[in-house]
């Protein structure tokens, strides 16, 4: 059962690259998790089964906060991976993305040479809330941490933008809505409180005014002085009444 519906949900993604790749002014970017999830040698074939040959590319670090330089990293590795695999290599031998990155390379350099940018897999990153990086949980303090789960102590990334500097890299994105709930996160305690925070989180989806002014105070790089004074003067009530589209002007 569990077989057919993985194979039900790749026809399904396939279909949708087919779709809308052939829509005018639409590029298609297939999900590829993050560096702390998938290795590029697991993440490289699902790639291919989902059909990322007839898309544009792929897209990195949804929801999560990992680091501009690692998520550049992930992305060119899993773009070259995605060429060698296409001349008839197996992914598996791939360098990992917590190779020394030296090592991996003088592999990429043996095995694939030089490469073209233009005939390569292009990838955008979500930097809705990498600003501060991944949250490490006080060791031992919970029986699941869940460090992906309304963490605190985060801040805004790169604004949104195009111009990444790097060929492969089309767009850092705030993919993710900051200020946006994850969910109730209980970190492995009877709840409802999120020991964190100190109070239940919103619902998944749900305005969490209080993350959503951290976020702004420890943001990186940061936010204008004059927006920064404005958050600190007024607190929640400007965050729960601002529209998240004036965010993207900032």
């Amino acid at each position: 059962m569990a077989e057919r519906r993985t194979r039900a949900r790749y026809a399904e993604i396939n279909h949708a690259v087919d779709a809308l790749e052939g829509l005018p002014r639409t590029r298609v970017y297939l999900d590829a998790g993050h560096a702390g999830w998938h290795a590029v040698s697991g993440i490289v074939p699902r790639l291919r089964e989902a059909g990322v040959d007839r898309a544009t590319g792929f897209f990195v670090n949804v929801s999560n906060y990992q680091p501009n330089e690692v998520n550049d990293w992930y992305g060119r590795l899993i773009s070259s991976c995605l060429v060698y695999a296409g001349r008839g290599g197996d992914p598996a031998r791939c360098p990992h993305q917590d190779w020394p990155r030296s090592q991996a390379r003088d592999w990429l350099d043996e095995h694939l040479g030089p490469l073209d940018p233009v005939r390569m897999k292009h990838f955008v990153t979500d930097t809705s809330r990498n600003g501060q990086g991944p949250w490490t949980p006080p060791p031992g303090r919970y029986r699941d941490p869940q460090d992906w789960c309304n963490p605190p102590g985060r801040g805004l990334g790169v604004r949104p933008t195009t111009h990444t500097y790097d060929p492969l890299h089309d767009a850092a994105l705030w993919v993710k809505t900051p200020g946006e709930s994850d969910g109730l996160c209980l970190r492995g305690t009877e709840g409802p409180v999120d020991p964190e925070w100190g109070a239940p989180d919103p619902k998944a989806g749900e305005w969490f005014p209080q993350q959503a002014l951290e976020l702004v105070r420890l943001s990186r790089p940061r936010l204008r002085p004059d927006w920064l004074d404005v958050a600190h003067a007024h607190g929640e009530a400007l965050f729960s009444e601002l529209p998240v589209i004036d965010w993207w002007g900032w």
